[in-house]
């Protein structure tokens, strides 16, 4: 069959506040390549359009050109609102065409996006690869969809859940993600996520076995590892095809299994490979020897999700970590010459105005090398949306087009605060954060590349309309107090 995988069309206008969509990028879509490489396995013919880089029409034109027999869309919650007609208007063009989706917003709300639409045929839940695979197999011999686990069709005019699939146990079954599909030299990674360029993303495990909650497991709560050895042969693939100098790790929890990761890092090393990664881990699962092995191979920052310096809310949030912890974590980095990049939340159900200065305190006690200050967001199928929908926590707004991190306004408003102060608190994290002399000057002595100074001077610009924000503000509450 001919498939068209496609990303919707979307921008930074999408997904971001104004004063952030100059340090914005766009990365593949890891799943979406796996899916594509399944399916090019089984002998089907590949169209890959990524929306970042296209119109909506663009789009149509170029799926119909391909005479798509099928179209599958990559759906997170937020883009449903560009998703929805560009799956409308191919079908309006190709009627005959089978038409599915997957992805976080797809297997969160199956039912509800289905009913919204008459032109979508079949929504993947969980794991797309397997499921799309026989789903594809199915279609082209006219068989029973009924019989394809893991999926929501149609049945006589009403919405059917087809029993659910099995996530995939042994990760090395999988071929390595479809890269040469996908326009890869047109993509860019957002400014301050990587050192240097090229830049590829990587997955050395699924799952995560945490239980905050504000996180959506799409991928389970079992943590599945990809063989060490096989983890990096793809490192070296992108060394030798693309020129990548550094890897991005997208794990939920790349430090989960230690064994696992000295065994990454031990073949790296082997291979005499120089390249430089990212990795993302909880701070209690870290300790100094591990730490050093991850140095000698190349890991240069660590992502740790902090989220609050206080602790009644990390107990909130389920975080199961003492601010104790963090500390340490951090201290143990830095001491061993790793950077880290830590993220904080604000609107923590039960915060205040003041909890949120406590958190910036923290942050700057800490002194990553990069950070991110976001609004909490109850995604659809997490703990907290689905209090929120119970009237537990705060407020929300209905449209999906509000569900995001990145945007000019909180889509949750917990009890305890403003949507103004969630938004202050944000502007003052960044401009308490940056604006400090030492840290200024940590920066500069710090530069590993000519990618990370265009990222200094865009990140510069972010910070001056915030600070122009924040006067704004302040003068607007003044007013307000005067009359």
């Amino acid at each position: 069959m001919r498939i068209a995988l496609v990303v919707p069309p979307w921008g930074p206008d999408d997904i971001r506040a104004k004063d952030t969509r100059g340090i914005s990028g766009c990365w593949p879509t890891p799943g979406l390549q796996y899916i594509a490489a399944v399916l090019r396995d089984a002998s089907h013919e590949i169209l890959f359009l990524e929306g970042f880089f296209y119109t909506n029409e663009e789009m149509v034109k170029k799926t119909v050109e391909f005479k798509a027999e099928a179209l599958g869309v990559y759906v997170i919650s937020l883009l449903w609102d560009k998703a929805k007609p560009f799956i409308e208007e191919v079908r309006g063009s190709i009627p005959y065409i089978f038409t599915f989706i997957g992805g976080h917003g797809a297997t969160a709300m199956p039912e509800a996006l289905m009913e919204s639409t008459e032109a979508l045929d079949a929504i993947v839940i969980g794991e797309g690869e397997m499921t799309s695979r026989e789903l594809m197999e199915t279609v082209e011999s006219g068989g029973n969809l009924k019989e394809v686990k893991g999926l929501l069709i149609k049945d006589e005019g009403k919405l059917y859940r087809t029993p659910p699939r099995k996530i995939i146990d042994n990760l090395d079954e999988l071929p390595f993600p479809a890269v040469d599909l996908c326009e890869m030299d047109r993509y860019y990674p957002s400014f301050e996520q990587v050192s240097t360029v090229p830049a590829m993303q990587m997955l050395a495990s699924r799952g995560c076995n945490g239980s905050c909650l504000y996180c959506y497991k799409m991928y389970g709560d079992r943590i599945r590892l990809r063989d060490p050895v096989r983890v990096v042969d793809e490192i070296e693939y992108y060394i030798n095809n693309y020129g990548t100098r550094e890897i991005k790790f997208w794990d939920e929890h790349f430090t989960f299994d230690h064994p696992h990761v000295y065994g990454i890092c031990e073949e790296i090393v082997r291979r005499g490979m120089k390249i430089r990664w990212w990795v993302s881990c909880r701070a209690d699962s870290v300790d100094k020897p591990l730490l050093k092995a991850m140095k000698k191979a190349g890991c240069w920052c660590i992502n740790y999700g902090v989220e609050s310096g206080v602790q009644k809310h990390l107990d909130t949030l389920k975080k199961h970590e003492t601010i104790d912890q963090i500390r340490n974590a951090i201290r143990l980095t830095h001491s061993v010459g790793i950077k880290t990049h830590t993220t904080y939340i604000f609107g923590i159900p039960g915060e205040t105005f003041e909890d949120g200065l406590k958190t910036i305190e923290f942050a700057k006690e800490l002194g990553s090398f990069t950070v991110e200050f976001f609004p909490i967001t109850p995604f659809p199928g997490t703990p907290l949306y689905k209090g929120v929908k119970k009237g537990f926590f705060g407020t929300m707004s209905e449209r999906l087009a509000d569900q995001g991190m990145l945007l000019d306004r909180p889509c949750f408003v917990p009890f305890s605060m403003t949507a103004d102060e969630i938004m202050e608190l944000r502007r003052l994290a960044y401009i308490r954060y940056f604006f400090r002399p030492k840290f200024l000057i940590y920066r500069l002595m710090n530069i590993m590349s000519p990618f990370q100074v265009r990222a200094m001077f865009h990140g510069a610009f972010s910070l001056l309309q915030m600070v122009g924000e924040q006067i704004s503000a302040l003068w607007k509450k003044t007013v307000h107090r005067s009359q």
